[in-house]
């Protein structure tokens, strides 16, 4: 018996251009969780499809920020 949980993503995706080459480049990241009984919060309640999804698009939001800053980095380094 397979037992399979609902899974919620969240996708971002960094577009650039590459400044050592001047092509366009792009990444791609998936972030998800499942809503499962093994998927608690703390206080050891199951997380809510709705705490999934703040979790997630946290933690995209905050990679797409270090993928800001690591390309803006590079860009000034090849630039001086």
């Amino acid at each position: 018996m397979r037992i399979t949980f609902d899974e919620v993503s969240v996708k971002r995706t960094f577009r650039w251009i590459d400044p050592a080459t001047g092509r366009a480049r792009q990444e791609t990241k998936k972030f998800f969780q499942t809503v499962s009984p093994f998927n608690r919060t703390a206080s050891g309640e199951i997380k809510s499809r709705e705490q999934i999804r703040f979790e997630i698009t946290r933690e995209a939001d905050l990679w797409m920020l270090r993928k800001e800053n690591e390309a803006r980095e590079v860009a000034q380094k090849v630039a001086a």
